[in-house]
């Protein structure tokens, strides 16, 4: 917006970024994004990876399946791997570059939608500060004040597993491949972000909310992501501590109207998915362009973000569908028999709808069934739920 000469003003609470357990992945479809947004460029000049392949291991299969994602779209030669905290930076000193006003260290911000919302906040050194603006693009993630100063309406899902992350490095043979992988009651997730580092997931039930708690819990972590069927893959005892360790509820979410007077939501602030898929930073870069393409489309900033909400909750619901498919195919993450596993996957695979939606992680969901339904799902998988 800066770039096309509107007047932005960036409040950002934090001084400095530091790790936090983020999407640090964008798929093929979100790099295609990025690349229309102009901050492909920004991105991998601040530190992000191309990564072409992606293997997947399960203990039920002696050898690894190599999906070449390069090859998925034309001109995207992969996802692109970054950092979160050289992610912000990049994009903030961007953002500066391109005449956005950046105010960091900000507290108390308070929102009042109208046709021209206010927004009071207190400045790093206290000052109390104010101004009117023609629209407020709330950005604020999963626990947005935007959304509930506005009054957008939120809606949240039960968990349908857990998911820990963390950064790690020290992990020879790590940096050339994305890598998935099935074993006992876990799922396993290597994104690698160059030099022995590489975030680290581990999908396991939803009733284990403790698994990875406490002092010990990043190295209990560690431990368990030296799955068996992974052995050889890279040196996984050398692996070190980088980060903190969380765990989140794997759950959707949606602010099924991400508007209010004045106000529009973006990212995890108008809704989150489950981190299963890794869509969460593809679908916001998605809603900038949106909203921003909206903006620039008309003569005001001030003009109806309608058809954006619409498109939001649709694509929302469409990637909604791919963890739901992911997640009867692994039996909600509990121990499963290798063999059945394999059947439901070949069952997906020889269902050309069912088989889309198993790729949409990696092409995005404009090639789907735009008006598919969950009770489509659920006949398409036989009536399993």
């Amino acid at each position: 917006m800066a770039r096309a000469g509107a007047t932005v003003l960036l409040l950002e609470r934090q001084l400095a970024y530091r790790d936090h357990v983020r999407g640090e992945i964008l798929w093929p479809w979100g790099v295609r994004v990025a690349r229309v947004l102009g901050i492909e460029q920004v991105l991998l000049e601040g530190g992000g990876r191309l990564l072409r392949w992606l293997h997947t291991y399960d203990e039920g299969v002696p050898s690894p399946t190599k999906d070449d994602i390069g090859a998925i779209l034309d001109g995207i030669d992969g996802s692109l791997n970054i950092s979160h905290p050289i992610a912000c930076e990049a994009l903030v000193t961007a953002a500066t570059s391109a005449g956005a006003e950046i105010r960091r260290g900000v507290r108390d911000v308070n929102v009042t939608p109208a046709a021209q919302p206010v927004v009071r906040w207190v400045d790093g050194d206290g000052t109390q500060r104010e101004t009117r603006c023609n629209l407020i693009v709330g950005a604020d993630g999963r626990r947005s004040t935007v959304r509930s100063q506005a009054g957008i309406a939120f809606q949240v899902d039960r968990p349908a597993h857990l998911i820990a992350g963390m950064l790690a490095e020290g992990i020879a043979g790590i940096d050339t491949v994305n890598v998935i992988a099935r074993e006992s009651d876990l799922l396993f997730f290597a994104f690698p972000q160059g030099g022995g580092r590489a975030r680290l997931y581990l999908c396991f039930p939803a009733h284990e909310q403790t698994r990875f708690a406490g002092h010990d819990g990043p190295r209990r972590f560690l431990r368990e992501c030296a799955l068996s069927c992974l052995e050889g893959v890279a040196q996984w005892d050398t692996a070190r501590v980088a980060g903190p360790c969380a765990t989140f509820p794997g759950e959707d979410s949606r602010a099924p109207h991400p508007l209010a007077d004045g106000v529009v939501l973006v990212g995890d602030a108008a809704g989150y998915e489950n981190p299963l898929e890794g869509q969460g930073l593809s679908m916001a870069l998605q809603d900038v362009h949106d909203v921003s393409a909206a903006l620039l489309s008309r003569s005001s900033t001030t003009n109806d973000l309608g058809t954006y909400a619409v498109n939001r909750i649709r694509r929302q619901r469409l990637a909604n569908f791919g963890v739901a498919l992911q997640v009867w195919a692994n039996d909600g993450f509990v121990a499963q028999d290798p063999a059945e596993r394999a059947a439901r996957f070949a069952h997906i695979r020889d269902d050309h709808v069912l088989a889309a939606l198993e790729l949409s992680f990696a092409t995005g969901f404009e090639t789907l069934p735009q008006d598919l339904t969950y009770a489509d799902l659920l006949v398409r998988i036989e009536g399993q739920t």
